[in-house]
């Protein structure tokens, strides 16, 4: 059967509504229960080895720190000529090319392979969620490495608690690829690895284990100390696959990601982050000194219980407060915000609608001479109801209200 005929004349789908007697089907952990009848079908480990690719697979995982990592990882094996592919939160690029729009941070398997059949990069970068690792979406993959960025709480309206958390992350580690990851060595335990990871023990995989128990770069392109420890990953993930010395690379080209501590404006001076975790908002927060006024929200129908600690971290660093929305969802705005006030115990006030609520913190910003730090978004296109996506985007809000 020659499978790259069927894949270059669209005739293998994951979807049984799709399936006719011309198609193959690729059956897969998220939809084996619909396909308990069909006889004819492949595997994603079956299809990755008839395509034969030379691509080699790095997946990222952690609570914070996952797409600038990837983005940096991308840009130094460009720096030696190598072709890459990054997935994740952003979308899907190429070269530094975006060419399929974000959908999930880890989409199905077989968009996956799709991707790699069509553009064979040398390297895929990989965003690896904790839901993707659940529910399978990295069936059949190989990896060459993998990445621990960080680990703090999120996700528990998925996972429940944070060992149940902890042990997701954990499962990721167990295989012989290469393994870089930010803590801090513990003790050894028999053919296992414990690692100290944001207070919490994991047990890994020790072949092939690499741990940095701090920044290994010091002057790096981007704004915060946090980020010296994912440029410091990026570095290393990039020496070990390539064989190259750090010192081969170089990071004063690197122009920064997107809705990363992103600089939008300088009078007032606003940045804009991802930061949407009370560890990601500390970091971020943490990192800007003098006064400022931070806008943020929490998402709709997700972890309730970070949001009064959001509001803790927002009041621990910020001299204003404004709480507005942050893709509600089918949830009612009002009682997110109310989620957040709870931990909050500085000057607020609540303006859900978050195109009027960047207009009156530039305002107030301008006034004081504050810094302005929107944070929950970053480079997000959209924001997410519960039946439809309204575009919007931080980064034109901001203009839209300074023009």
């Amino acid at each position: 059967m020659d499978l790259i005929h069927y894949l270059n004349n669209s005739l293998i789908t994951d979807n049984t509504k799709e399936l006719d007697s011309n198609k193959l089907f690729l059956k897969t952990s998220q939809n084996s229960k619909y396909a308990k009848d069909i006889k004819n079908y492949i595997t994603p480990k079956e299809l990755l080895k008839s395509l034969n690719l030379k691509t080699k697979f790095i997946g990222i995982t952690g609570t914070n720190g996952k797409t600038t990592t990837a983005f940096v990882l991308g840009y130094l094996l460009n720096s030696l000529g190598y072709s890459v592919g990054i997935q994740g939160t952003e979308g899907f690029y190429f070269n530094g090319e975006l060419k399929e729009p974000k959908t999930l941070t880890t989409p199905p398997i077989f968009t996956t392979i799709k991707r790699a059949f069509k553009y064979k990069p040398d390297f895929y970068i990989m965003e690896v969620s904790s839901h993707a690792i659940v529910q399978d979406r990295i069936e059949g993959l190989e990896f060459e490495a993998k990445i621990m960025t960080s680990f703090s709480q999120d996700h528990l309206d998925f996972h429940k608690s944070m060992e149940e958390y902890k042990q997701v992350k954990e499962s990721f580690f167990q295989d012989e690829s290469i393994k870089i990851i930010n803590g801090k060595w513990k003790m050894e335990n028999g053919k296992l690895i414990i690692v100290n990871i944001g207070g919490y023990d994991f047990k890994v995989n020790p072949n092939n284990l690499y741990v940095l128990e701090k920044p290994i770069v010091d002057d790096i392109p981007m704004a915060g100390e946090f980020n010296k420890m994912n440029f410091s990953l990026a570095l290393k993930t990039a020496s070990l696959l390539t064989n190259s010395s750090l010192s081969t690379f170089d990071f004063s080209l690197f122009k920064g990601v997107a809705g990363r501590m992103e600089i939008v404006s300088k009078d007032p001076l606003v940045i804009i982050d991802f930061a949407h975790t009370p560890d990601g908002m500390e970091k971020v927060l943490s990192a800007v000194e003098g006064k400022k006024i931070v806008v943020f929200g929490a998402g709709g129908n997700r972890d309730k219980d970070k949001r009064h600690l959001m509001g803790e971290v927002a009041s621990k660093y910020a001299d204003y407060i404004i709480v507005t929305n942050d893709n509600p969802r089918c949830e009612n705005p009002q009682d997110i915000a109310k989620d957040i006030i709870k931990g909050i115990s500085k000057p607020y006030e609540v303006i859900l609608d978050r195109k009027e609520a960047i207009k009156k913190a530039l305002k107030l910003a301008k006034e004081k001479n504050m810094t302005l730090m929107i944070l929950g978004k970053g480079d997000e296109k959209y924001m997410e109801f519960c039946d439809k996506k309204i575009p919007f985007s931080d980064k034109e809000a901001v203009f839209e209200s300074k023009s």
